[in-house]
């Protein structure tokens, strides 16, 4: 199985060069690494080239013109220009497990997308990663919070649904699928501008496609960086409407996808 790690950023290049240590890091190796930038402007292509020259899989950077916040645009441009059959996708601001690529390739089952959670990683910790982004964070780090999430077991793992189902929200910070499951559906909605509910969107298509969810804790383990609270624009009412209609009409492709990108035309850095 080829997995391709798609990582979302915008001219956070801290964040990212933080995220792309831990990549580097991984007991099991990705395929590719694909950064989706929603137009950053910043010095973030030359994080890009450092990684780029310290592995030894491709690294391709894909970007887009600064046009407001356009996340389900950029990783449609993502997924398109990715060559794994599997697409792991992450955000910019994510540290990973060294064992996350592997934890993933060993949940992943044909008819079902993967849900992860995460570990949030407190404001005082960000800023001494930021300075050394080499630092390793584990269970046992000072600085994190909902510790119990950075506890990996396989045994917990394999058996923790069967006597508590999971409540995980699906978060796109940490997010795994097949990607001809991506293509039946369309990929991501591209009505969908601004902050909120893109991700929820494709995760209800899939569902109507029959796709099932598995939502998995104490593997593939993830921690996120402390950031301010983003803000919930105008647009996110409108965009929870277009999930609800997604819902109500149990639609499953997307009119507005990214089967326009897949004649390869699309803006690399």
């Amino acid at each position: 199985m080829r997995i391709s790690l798609i990582i979302s950023t915008y001219n956070s290049p801290k964040a990212l060069e933080a995220c792309l240590h831990s990549v580097m890091k991984q007991t099991s190796n990705p395929y590719e690494v694909i950064i989706a930038d929603d137009g950053s402007t910043d010095s973030t292509p030359e994080v890009i080239e450092r990684f780029s020259r310290q592995v030894s899989f491709p690294v391709v950077h894909v970007w887009q013109k600064n046009e407001g916040f356009r996340l389900a645009t950029i990783r449609n441009k993502a997924i398109a220009k990715a060559k794994g059959d599997y697409i792991v996708q992450i955000d910019g601001d994510i540290l990973l497990h060294p064992e996350f690529i592997a934890d993933h390739a060993a949940v992943a089952r044909r008819g079902h997308f993967v849900c992860g959670s995460r570990v949030l990683i407190e404001k005082d910790l960000t800023g001494k990663i930021f300075a050394d982004p080499s630092i390793t964070v584990t269970s046992w780090t000072h600085g994190i919070s909902n510790r119990k999430n950075a506890i990996r077991s396989i045994f917990l793992a394999k058996t923790i649904n069967l006597i508590s189902p999971s409540k995980l929200k699906y978060r796109g910070c940490n997010m795994a699928f097949w990607r001809s499951d991506l293509l039946a559906v369309n990929g991501y909605d591209e009505s969908f501008l601004g902050w909120g509910c893109e991700d929820h969107d494709l995760v209800a298509r899939l569902m109507n496609h029959r796709i099932k969810p598995l939502q998995v804790r104490h593997r593939a383990i993830c921690y996120h960086l402390w950031h301010p609270s983003s803000k919930k624009e105008d647009t996110f009412q409108r965009n929870n409407d277009l999930l609800e209609a997604t819902r109500r009409d149990k639609r499953i492709r997307s009119n507005d996808g990214l089967d326009k990108y897949l004649n390869g035309d699309i803006t690399l850095q």
